[in-house]
């Protein structure tokens, strides 16, 4: 199935500092907390995914962190063979046409309004918890 690339916008300069602080000093926690949006991507593309035998609901998956540069990966994917025809629709043997469910497009965009306030959250936690204020 194809992916969506989500790029964090909406940072401010003090975030994006804070962020790599992070990222150096605090690896793991930084580990964590992405792998943790990458599930939560996961579990919302699975509610959002049509069930008629469950199977394909059953097979999103998370992969593995990669940094590449200066930049990190995290793949939420399904290799279920009709993933993409049921994201994106198809034309039937009659020549009709099913729309797509678009459960990953649509967990995606709404990652992208939650994301910025989740990372706030998340960086104020941090900051108390190791007294960075």
């Amino acid at each position: 199935m194809s992916k969506s690339d989500i790029e964090i916008d909406g940072l401010d300069e003090f975030e994006k500092k804070l962020t790599k602080l992070i990222e150096h000093d605090y690896p793991e926690e930084f580990r964590k907390m992405v792998i943790q949006i990458a599930t939560d991507l996961q579990t919302a593309v699975q509610d959002a995914t049509p069930v008629k035998t469950s199977h394909l609901q059953e097979n999103w998956f998370v992969g593995d962190l990669v940094k590449r540069g200066n930049e990190y990966y995290i793949e939420v994917y399904n290799n279920v063979e009709y993933a993409e025809p049921v994201e994106y629709g198809h034309r039937t043997a009659n020549g009709g046409f099913v729309e797509g469910a678009h459960m990953m497009e649509l967990s995606v965009e709404m990652l992208k309004i939650q994301l910025p306030a989740y990372l706030r959250d998340w960086l104020s936690d941090f900051i108390s918890r190791h007294d960075l204020s």
